[in-house]
């Protein structure tokens, strides 16, 4: 455990008592900290890992914009935003890590669970309400602005890693080539077409939500100004917790969605274009942990096993 207690009660001006791991993410480490002012929930970036390094180069500019939202919108009490430093930084910098301070929150977060219909309506709510800003809000948007760029740079290289060899990506490889060609010629003809852009969370599954007395929807380092299937592919087919016997939320989401967004016209090629680059996105990052990051053996297996899943949904896709 590399949380340096001092630093953050000096930086929080809390006095820590207890600090116990949890779950993190990817890019991430998690951490619940109880103290005399309270519990709160500590994420800490390690800065040689290559997955934090990304969310890294953003992090201000997400975090200014989740603080911003919690405090200026209807999103108040249905997302989460860093507290403040003692200094009024959203973060803490040391040589080796950042920190993000959060109030801890009392629920359940489904995981891979499905949604119930109300959690659905709830969160097409959250989503409607969150894609009612974008221009005109005050902070540059140019670090967070869609690019529609196609992240596949180590995919390109998988003949050359010899490590790839015992990888599913290796043998599939043609079917990953076809899909990032296809996926690269819908980003162009997206990119030409100057879609509308709103704030979206750009990151909505199980694992970001948190059922208490309401639906939180956190984790918002992902952030990204673009158009609105930028959310709403999570939605759509059967894609949302990637096993189809749960089936589509779409025709619960989006009559909620349209309530708030009467006019989002539905188009199919600009959600699949999202679904597409989401699992050539996520096969990338495994990829990049498993080839450059200090792993154990049990590591490589789980890494090993998201990326046969990865590959599974891509190709149902292509």
């Amino acid at each position: 455990m590399a949380v340096n207690k001092e630093i953050i009660e000096k930086e929080y001006n809390i006095s820590v008592t207890a600090i116990t791991p949890a779950i993190g993410g990817l890019s991430a480490s998690a951490y619940k900290l109880e103290c005399k002012e309270g519990i709160f929930w500590l994420k800490e970036y390690d800065k040689t890992k290559i997955n934090s390094v990304k969310q890294l180069e953003k992090l201000s500019l997400s975090m200014n914009a989740a603080f911003w939202l919690e405090n200026n919108t209807g999103l108040k009490g249905r997302i989460n935003s860093p507290i403040l430093t003692a200094q009024g930084e959203i973060k803490v910098d040391t040589p080796n890590y950042t920190y993000l301070l959060f109030l801890y929150i009392n629920g359940v977060t489904p995981r891979t669970k499905p949604l119930t219909a109300a959690q659905q309506e709830e969160l097409a709510e959250i989503v409607g309400e969150l894609h009612r800003y974008g221009a005109g809000m005050p902070f540059n948007f140019s670090g967070i602005q869609e690019t529609y760029e196609v992240p596949c740079d180590e995919l390109l290289r998988i003949k050359h890693h010899e490590v790839s060899n015992s990888l599913c990506i290796y043998q599939k490889y043609d079917m990953l080539m076809q899909a990032i060609e296809k996926t690269s010629c819908m980003a162009a003809r997206l990119k030409a077409e100057n879609l509308p852009l709103v704030l979206c969370h750009a990151d909505i599954h199980g694992w970001n939500l948190i059922q208490s007395d309401r639906l939180i929807l956190i984790d918002w380092e992902s952030i990204r100004y673009a158009p609105a299937e930028a959310d709403l592919y999570t939605f759509w087919g059967d894609w949302y917790w990637g096993d189809s016997k749960w089936g589509s939320y779409w025709d619960t989401f989006l009559p909620v969605y349209q309530k708030i967004k009467p006019d989002y016209v539905v188009r199919e090629d600009v959600l699949k274009f999202y679904q597409l680059r989401r699992h050539i996105e996520d096969i990338e990052e495994f990829y990049k942990e498993y080839i450059y990051d200090d792993i154990s053996n049990e590591e490589a297996d789980e890494i090993k096993a998201h990326l046969q899943k990865e590959c599974d949904f891509l190709s149902s896709l292509v």
